[in-house]
């Protein structure tokens, strides 16, 4: 951090310390003092530490980011106060514990057996099929949704598929949260990314479908053709338990339909019932803020409206479940090192922006002229930052460098899409990369199912370059 110096004789440079100082809300502090130099470097070495930590050992990845938070407070680097009012995403922790607990329940009701079985045997013994069908959900899910709430759903149904096949589902689960990551760029409700982009950068909703709706589709085919060439032995192991066991598959699915009895058939309705209304419910929750802020006459964010979702269904689901399993399921089910991880990263991400560090890096990118290469740059840079940090923090700090340099002529609009390109799919590099990753992380150790990184980045670094190369190549078209 030294060596880089943000002018602020310059227009850019000028810019972007003001948004500093508004981000901090202090205008007396000089962003290349030696005591910010010194924060800045803390906050970057400590997040490196909990990345390179993640790398080789994951499941040492809490207790370094618990340690690196501690030394953030310790050290000075951002007063405590701070961290808890501005740091930590609380309506999406809350949204996680409750869509955990609400899948826990719906798990119980026999809903996600009930989805694998029906997924079997619409796939006809074909395992391309399988593979197809389970991707294609996860993709339309996050489009419609969210990532984090298709990764949820779309993992617990992983796991029934390979408890009925007997078949290893890492690769599997990896597959699911690149095809959740690929169909979060569609809509705007997808993704934090493209709900903060598209309120900062004013797009409309018809300029958003235009350069990311028909994106998402072609890069969700590069996934399922890739996986033809990339996913060998993983479509050999499923074709080979259909065809050694495709009599026993059939046997398997009959004796379920007549095992069901009328009160256990009655009970996965209901929690199906209760699964499309919840979703139904996230698809309309913009215009539910909408109406609640008209009838109340208080302004409600849909943001935060979406968190208390969940559990209005943990109350509706009391008419099918006893109340006392709230709590045990509440217990088993959510994936609570997973949250305290995700705190810890946007602690550290805060810290990385409080200190300005982030908003160094984002003013060296500044230097480029080239519209054609910004626009690489950009793509590539925010790709590179998000498979390691948290993708959000990145977009938020290279966002006003974009915007300065859209408003200056130097680059189209394209630039916002850039951003939102390389940080949604540089986020599928990694097992830390975006929420839905390190969500399926956790629920698979929870399953005692572990994956290392060198089994993701072999299933995730060949698609996930394709899919940034379509993504450049579809930004230059456009």
């Amino acid at each position: 951090m030294y060596s880089i110096v943000i002018d602020e004789g310059d227009v850019v440079g000028s810019k972007l310390i003001s948004y500093w100082h508004e981000e901090i809300d202090n205008y007396d502090v000089n962003i290349n003092s030696s005591t910010a130099v010194i924060h800045q470097s803390l906050a970057l070495t400590l997040f490196l530490f909990v990345v390179a930590v993640s790398i080789f050992r994951i499941e040492w990845r809490v207790a370094a980011a618990f340690f690196s938070l501690v030394m953030v407070v310790i050290l000075g680097v951002v007063p405590p106060q701070n961290l808890i009012k501005s740091a930590i995403e609380w309506d999406l922790i809350l949204f996680l514990i409750g869509s955990m607990t609400l899948a826990g329940i719906l798990r119980e009701l026999g809903v996600f057996k009930y989805l694998a079985v029906n997924v079997i045997r619409v796939s006809r013994g074909s395992s391309i099929a399988l593979l197809s069908l389970i991707l294609t959900l996860a993709f339309t899910l996050a489009a419609l949704l969210g990532e984090v709430t298709s990764i949820i759903y779309v993992t617990m149904l992983v796991f029934e598929l390979g408890k009925l096949l007997k078949i290893d589902v890492k690769s599997l689960i990896i597959l699911s949260v690149l095809a959740t990551n690929t169909g979060s760029v569609a809509l705007p409700v997808g993704n934090p990314i493209g709900i903060y982009l598209f309120f900062t950068a004013n797009m409309s909703i018809g300029e958003f479908l235009r350069y990311c709706f028909t994106l998402s589709l072609i890069t969700h085919v590069v996934l399922l053709m890739l996986i033809n060439v990339l996913g060998r032995d993983m479509i050999k192991s499923i074709s080979k338990v259909f065809r050694e066991s495709l009599k026993s598959v059939n046997i398997f699915i009959t004796s379920y339909y007549l095992s069901i009895s009328k009160k256990e058939l009655k009970l996965i309705h209901s929690g199906l019932i209760i699964l499309l209304t919840f979703i139904t419910t996230v698809i309309l929750n913009e215009y539910l803020s909408n109406y609640l802020t008209l009838i109340s006459g208080v302004s409600v964010d849909p943001h935060s409206l979406l968190a208390f979702i969940p559990y209005t269904f943990l109350i509706i689901s009391l008419i099918v479940s006893p109340p006392e399993r709230i709590s045990e399921v509440l217990e088993k089910s959510v994936e609570w090192s997973s949250l305290l991880f995700f705190i810890g990263l946007f602690i550290l991400s805060y810290a990385l922006t409080y200190t300005g560090a982030i908003f160094k890096i984002a003013y060296v990118l500044s230097g480029i002229k080239s519209s054609l290469i910004l626009l690489a740059v950009f793509l590539i840079t925010s790709a590179s930052l998000s498979s390691v940090f948290d993708n959000l923090s990145v977009i938020v700090s290279m966002t006003p460098i974009a915007i300065l340099l859209n408003n200056l002529g130097l680059v189209g609009r394209e630039i916002f899409y850039a951003l939102l390109f390389g940080g949604v799919f540089g986020g599928n590099y990694t097992p830390i990369g975006s929420t839905a990753n390190i969500i399926a992380i956790s629920v698979a150790e929870k399953k005692r199912v572990k994956i290392s990184w060198d089994e993701w980045l072999r299933v995730a670094l060949i698609i996930t370059t394709a899919q940034l190369i379509v993504a450049l190549l579809w930004l230059y078209m456009i």
